[in-house]
């Protein structure tokens, strides 16, 4: 390679990676008073809930989640039970209010007799069984959201808790949709009031027999519920709605008709019919893709629900500060700069200006990576994704040393620096190439078996490897070329240096 060409190459190569550290982590205000902010790809980029700190345009904090306590009926906080007594001014209304309940766990809850426990405080077996159930129900729901930190647990015996991470867009939308239970049925009519089932649904039938499945989609820019009908519920649907569109003989005014969607006794949407349904029901609206998501996992939920499940009321959504604390971030950061420092340190003390190749390789790997985690809708930042980042970048690290040190072992034995470079590379290619593959296989595969709070560290543990083996095998060497082309002692531009044999 020529030198000027490789000057050339060399400036345009800086200013390409210049130009994508300043996309990824510069963030400003511009324009008159600062009106404008421009933000950085770091800035952007999802967190996850553990990790504290302020980012963003608005520099919102947005460390921690949402979390929201769901009460069985049957089944009322302390503090409910306090204040509704205390609204209670009638002394044989408290009697007999006091009678409804029985403490439970020293006061932590209140369960009402008959419906949660007997006369003496004893709680229901039915009452547990069908409780158990619907905590079931919940960790169903909320594992089909594929969001990582999100989860159910029970608190207090006989309360469900749900907490979803601030990385998600619509957690109160989700949060006041997952607590409905009960049975799914599409009812037809003129309006709420009037309608009735679409599917008359016989004894010895479930709305399985109907409607097989919901799922949420998108397509051109928009998302969408998509509701799939059995042959009999097409049948029945088109059956129901027939009247759909049709004129008033006396008025010559064409009659409004409506779908209306119910979970139990709760309607979650309706939809205008102005024609008859004869096929598969594509329902699009305001939905972003979560609320999609949410809605779809709640009426598909609903389809195996059954008239008898128990009913639940959500509390407050309360935020949960970040686990690793508020400045989480902030320390994550740091410690990256640390290691970037010393890992340079060590490349320019012992390969001088060689270490740069490494410092270029290294910046487009970061750069590359950061990139993907902000355009995969589903990666984000987390201390699980930044330690599979670190991993392979020490693979990176390690794999140039590699390559400079067979190199330098060459040329001490006196071959030319270009035989030397050639040979050094040739005699490390396969074991980098199999260390690659050994760790892009098994992280992919890891995310392919889906482990519960690793499968996106997984992801961008495969992902990353495949940069580090084109980092060491392509782009280090190519930058590796240009600086030599340029360097009027190739031997000074590694610190490499001869042995020297002295005579007997």
């Amino acid at each position: 390679m020529g030198k000027k060409k490789s000057a050339f190459l060399l400036a345009l190569y800086t200013l390409l990676i210049a130009l994508l550290c300043f996309i990824c982590v510069a963030s400003f205000n511009y324009g008159e008073n600062g009106m404008y902010t421009f933000s950085s790809i770091l800035d952007l980029t999802k967190k996850d809930a553990d990790l504290g700190a302020e980012y963003g345009a608005n520099a919102t904090y947005n460390g921690g989640g949402y979390s929201a306590v769901y009460y069985p009926e049957g089944v009322i906080s302390a503090e409910t039970y306090e204040n509704e007594l205390a609204g209670i001014a009638d002394e044989a209304e408290r009697a007999k209010y006091e009678a409804k309940y029985r403490a439970y766990q020293g006061g932590t809850l209140y369960l009402e007799v008959e419906t949660a426990c007997d006369e003496e405080g004893a709680v229901l077996e039915s009452f547990a069984s069908a409780f158990a159930s619907a905590k079931e129900m919940f960790a169903a729901r909320v594992a089909r959201l594929n969001v990582d930190g999100a989860r159910v647990s029970v608190r207090d015996d006989y309360t469900v808790e749900v907490f979803l991470p601030a990385m998600m867009e619509n957690e109160y939308y989700a949060l006041s949709r997952l607590v409905f239970t009960g049975e799914l049925s599409i009812r037809y009519g003129t309006s709420e009031d009037a309608a009735t089932d679409a599917f008359s649904i016989k004894r010895g039938e479930t709305v399985a027999d109907y409607v097989k499945s919901v799922s949420s989609a998108a397509g051109g820019g928009t998302h969408y519920l998509a509701v799939h009908f059995t042959d009999a519920g097409r049948e029945a649907i088109a059956k129901a709605t027939a009247s759909a569109g049709s004129t008033d003989s006396e008025s010559g005014t064409s009659t409004t008709n409506y779908l209306y969607f119910y979970v139990g006794d709760t309607a979650i949407l309706s939809l205008t019919i102005g024609e008859p349904v004869a096929d598969d029901l594509y329902i699009s609206g305001s939905y972003t893709g979560e609320t999609a998501n949410v809605t779809a996992i709640l009426l598909d939920s609903a389809i195996q629900g059954g008239t008898n499940d128990l009913s639940f009321t959500a509390g407050d959504a309360l935020q949960i500060p970040a686990g690793y604390g508020e400045n989480a971030l902030m320390w994550l950061y740091i410690s990256y700069g640390v290691v970037f420092v010393a890992m340079m340190a060590f490349f320019f003390v012992r390969y001088r200006a060689l270490a740069f190749a490494q410092l270029y390789t290294y910046l487009l790997f970061t750069a590359c990576t950061l990139l993907c985690v902000w355009a995969i809708p589903f990666l984000y930042l987390s201390v699980e994704t930044y330690v599979a980042f670190l991993f392979t970048s020490l693979m990176l690290s390690a794999g140039n040393a590699m390559t400079f040190e067979a190199a330098r072992k060459e040329y001490a034995l006196g071959k030319t620096y270009a035989s030397s470079v050639k040979t050094g590379y040739k005699k490390c290619l396969w074991k980098l190439i199999d260390l690659h593959i050994v760790v892009v296989v098994f992280a992919f595969l890891v995310y392919a078996i889906a482990l519960p709070g690793i499968q996106t560290a997984a992801f961008v543990m495969g992902l990353t490897a495949v940069f580090s083996g084109l980092g060491v095998l392509l782009f280090n060497r190519f930058t590796w070329a240009m600086m030599a082309a340029l360097s009027k002692k190739s031997g000074k531009l590694g610190n490499f240096k001869r042995e020297e044999i002295e005579d007997e």
